[in-house]
Order: structure tokens, then C-alpha cells, then sequence
């Protein structure tokens, strides 16, 4: 009986667990915080025009992923497409931040 309540409350909490993953508030939550890092890459890199031109269309479509989250479309989506849409964002962020990380120093002088 205690075995067969732990399954129920694991398969409650993964099941729990899904549905804060796939949740659009989150989806909308993720697109602001990569646009908002997409804005600071921009700014730690003022002379690259190429990396300009990928960071603006990544601003583009992280403003377009957050406008979608709201429509009722994107709840019918599958729950894989949206897990794999997360993983894909999660990827960018990762990527972002490196290339945050590797950005040179605005002055020469030691803080």
C-alpha cells in the first residue's frame, strides 16, 4: 500500500514538474530574459555589425515568442514541440551568456 502511494505521489509531481516546464507564462518568462541578455551582448559589443544583425533578430524573435505564449494556439501545441522549444531556448541562453562572458573589457583599466 505505502509503495503504491510513493508511485502515485512521484508520478503527481512529475507529472506537476511537465506542466510548469510547458507552462506559456514560462515560455514568455524565458523569451524576455534572452532578449533582455541579447540587449546586453549588444551593448558589451558596439563594433561588431554582424553580431548586431544576429542579436537583433533574436531580440525580433524572442518578442514574437513572447506574443505567441499569450494566444490559445500555442496551449495546443505538443508537449514535445514545447520541450523541445525550451531545450532550444535554454541552448540560446547558454549561448548568450558565453558570449557575454567572452566580451572584452570596456577599458583597459583594472577595476
Amino acid at each position: 500500500m505505502i509503495g503504491w502511494f510513493k508511485r502515485k505521489v512521484e508520478t503527481w509531481k512529475a507529472h506537476r514538474k511537465l506542466a510548469r516546464q510547458t507552462d506559456p507564462r514560462a515560455f514568455k518568462r524565458m523569451a524576455m530574459e534572452i532578449r533582455d541578455l541579447a540587449l546586453l551582448a549588444s551593448q558589451l559589443n558596439p563594433k561588431e555589425r554582424d553580431i548586431h544583425k544576429l542579436i537583433r533578430s533574436v531580440i525580433v524573435e524572442m518578442e514574437r515568442l513572447s506574443e505567441l505564449a499569450d494566444r490559445p494556439e500555442f496551449r495546443k501545441l505538443s508537449t514535445g514541440k514545447k520541450l523541445l522549444l525550451r531545450q532550444g531556448l535554454q541552448e540560446s541562453r547558454e549561448q548568450l551568456l558565453e558570449s557575454i562572458e567572452s566580451a572584452p573589457s570596456p577599458t583597459q583599466t583594472l577595476q
